[in-house]
């Protein structure tokens, strides 16, 4: 009973930030008359078409995007069984926008769509986080893993920069993308999302039952039946196009993916079949407010929601590594 309301109250929650997105912070003035008519279709006001072409495609994507990131930090971490593991500690995300980078800056001959690009960047960059951090072994360290991600992710940021240097003429686009904002969201990004996140919570049920036995420990999950092989293959597998989806439609946008399954865990217990879609519930809760705030911080100039997003998530990481030191 106690984990329907907190589902009741996610909902309630994330209810309210997405009417309230739909006319916070905007230049042209937009009430609720304006809203109501473009949730209906029946609004031909300057006002409610800015609500349909640009406010309600943004909003939905942030909740899509963030329940996105929330369940895939969730796989993560279960998988490695290191709560401090995430998109963006592990690297993928790094991984994913050079990828992208590297595509859109054209310095590649081969034609190639962002969002595969994305995957490819991504699975490039986990697979080298987990070689390193020896993630599969019983003795890895915690430290160990986060540090070997850490360093991925500096070295794809760096070599990142270097693309939007190589290519002057192209670098304000590539420069804009990479800040991580939901500002040029449109209906065909809702769409893929949405494919996405279905997808998302198809995999993370499907897996929610190995998951728990690994909190056994590796070897007492095989021994109780679990194919840790294909477990991890599957979840490597997942992980890899669900950030690489984010990434080709928003940008980076980090610490989502680590935030919103530990606050999870506070609320409804380590369980993965209630943590998968509590952790999308409060992925894209987070992701909504942060978009709303980085409307809010200079309007009416707008910060990247990528930015509000590192600004709570930087000293969230620090609290949580020294909680489980």
């Amino acid at each position: 009973m106690r984990v329907f309301w907190q589902f009741t109250l996610a909902l309630l929650i994330a209810a309210a930030l997405f009417a309230w997105s739909l006319s916070a912070f905007s230049t042209f003035a937009i009430g609720r008359a304006d809203v109501l008519s473009a949730l209906t279709g029946a609004g031909d006001t300057t006002a409610a078409k800015i609500v349909h072409r640009i406010r309600l495609p943004r909003a939905v994507a942030a909740l899509l995007i963030g329940a996105t990131l929330g369940i895939s930090g969730l796989l993560m971490q279960g998988i490695s069984r290191n709560r401090l593991a995430s998109p963006t500690m592990l690297g993928v995300t790094g991984g994913a926008s050079l990828g992208l980078a590297i595509v859109s800056s054209g310095l590649v001959g081969a034609s190639m769509p962002g969002g595969v690009a994305a995957v490819i960047g991504g699975a490039v960059a986990w697979s080298l986080v987990f070689l390193l951090g020896t993630a599969w072994s019983e003795e890895a360290s915690r430290g160990r893993l986060v540090l070997a991600g850490m360093t991925m992710g500096a070295l794809c940021a760096g070599l990142t920069r270097l693309v939007v240097l190589l290519a002057e003429e192209r670098a304000l686009g590539v420069l804009n993308w990479l800040a991580g904002s939901l500002s040029n969201i449109r209906w065909t990004d809702v769409q893929v999302m949405g494919v996405v996140l279905f997808g998302s919570f198809v995999v993370g049920a499907l897996v929610a039952p190995s998951l728990n036995l690994m909190n056994l420990g590796a070897e007492s999950a095989r021994a109780l039946g679990v194919r840790l092989r294909l477990l991890r293959l599957s979840v490597f597998a997942a992980g890899c196009v669900m950030v690489g989806a984010t990434v080709a439609v928003a940008g980076p946008i980090g610490f989502i993916g680590l935030m919103a399954p530990n606050i999870s865990r506070l609320m409804v217990g380590s369980d993965h079949r209630i943590l998968v879609p509590m952790s999308g519930a409060v992925g894209a809760i987070a992701l909504l407010a942060a978009d709303i705030a980085a409307r809010g911080v200079a309007f009416p100039a707008e910060t990247p929601a990528g930015a509000v997003t590192a600004l709570i998530g930087a000293p969230f990481f620090l609290i949580l590594a020294r909680g489980l030191r």
